[in-house]
This record gives C-alpha cells, structure tokens and sequence, in this order.
C-alpha cells in the first residue's frame, strides 16, 4: 500500500501530504470526519501515522516542547525592557550563546545566573527555583 517511512522518498512524502488535504478539504465539506465513510477515514489515518513517522524519523520534526514559565517570565523582561538576547547576556554577564540556549530550553540555569535573574530582572526568585 504505502511505503515505510525509511524508504518513503519526499516525492512521496508530498503525495501523502497532498492525499491527506484533499481528504481534509472533503471532510471539511460534508461536516467533517464523522460524516466520511469508514474506508476513507481508515486511508486517512494511515496516511497520516506514515506522515508522522516519516517526519519524526527522517525530517527529525520533533513535537515543539512548552518553553518553561521561566523563559516565558524572561522573554517578558526582555519585551518589556525592549532588549534583544544579545542586551539580556550583557545585563546578565553571560554569553549570547548561553542566553539562546536557555530561552531554547536546551539549557538549565544555575544559582549564580537564577540570583541575577531576580537582582537584576526583578524575577520572583521562588518562580526562577522552580526551574534550576
């Protein structure tokens, strides 16, 4: 039927996609997918799980985490004081490539940079400990 994902092409990655609007764009137009019948909901699903897959295995489109409700808190700070990452690492003494990392969330802080946080930013020190 369809092809795994390993040997799934982007040609045919594209036809999937193409296959599944199209399914959507019917669904859509008849009262959505309660109302199609059984066969194409079933095609329509299977379509779908190849998607997925072949976009976690081979695009590497992983699902987007939540940012923290510290990075949130910083990037408010950083709205509200009009600085971009490159003025938060200088107020904070920290690199530009520690501050983008955290606000990715592919970092931690530590207790060092948490107290300047709260000195400097006026972050609420028992919210940044929740996320040391």
């Amino acid at each position: 039927m369809y092809k795994t994902e390993e040997k799934m092409s982007a040609r045919d990655y594209k036809k999937i996609m193409e296959r599944i609007e199209a399914i959507t764009r019917q669904a859509t137009e008849i009262g959505g997918f309660k109302a199609i019948d059984k066969d194409l909901l079933d095609e329509y699903l299977t379509l779908a799980t190849s998607a997925a897959d072949y976009e976690d295995k081979v695009l590497k489109i992983l699902p987007l985490k939540e940012p923290t409700k510290l990075v949130v808190l910083l990037e408010d700070a950083m709205h509200k004081r009009r600085m971009k990452q490159r003025d938060l690492a200088k107020e904070l003494d920290v690199s530009e490539a520690r501050i983008s990392d955290i606000l990715r969330g592919k970092a931690n802080i530590g207790m060092t940079l948490a107290k300047k946080i709260h000195k400097k930013l006026g972050i609420d020190g028992n919210l940044i400990l929740e996320n040391v």
